[in-house]
């Protein structure tokens, strides 16, 4: 498969796509729209509605819980927790707390710096 790229989405389609989790650009077309590939299945979606990188990325991504994605409690039912991390390889989401530099995903093992720089 030929990867033209990584699309995250925006606010826009959050339903469609997990929010803060890039996705190969598989296809790019002249109208405007690119297709990613979202576990197995190809999305197509306007290039308006999504941020792209040409990198693969290499650092957790930070969502900040608003609106229908209301902040959830964590830990034994203490905490608020308004944020959470998706791992750059494979898209698990991961509450934390405090302001880690890494994280290191359950699901499949990989240590990756946290991008602090912007949330989704």
């Amino acid at each position: 498969m030929t990867t033209f790229g990584w699309a995250r989405c925006t606010d826009a389609v959050a339903d469609i796509l997990r929010r803060g989790a890039w996705y190969p650009i598989v296809e790019e077309s002249a109208d405007g729209h690119l297709v990613v590939e979202v576990r197995g299945q190809r999305v197509r979606l306007s290039a308006g509605d999504v941020s792209v990188r040409r990198q693969r990325p290499e650092r957790w991504s930070i969502v900040v819980r608003t609106g229908v994605l209301r902040p959830t409690l964590g830990g034994q039912g203490k905490e608020v927790v308004n944020t959470y991390a998706v791992c750059p390889h494979c898209h698990q989401r991961e509450d934390f707390s405090g302001k880690p530099a890494t994280l290191v995903c359950p699901r499949c093992g990989a240590a990756a710096p946290v991008d602090w720089s912007e949330t989704c």
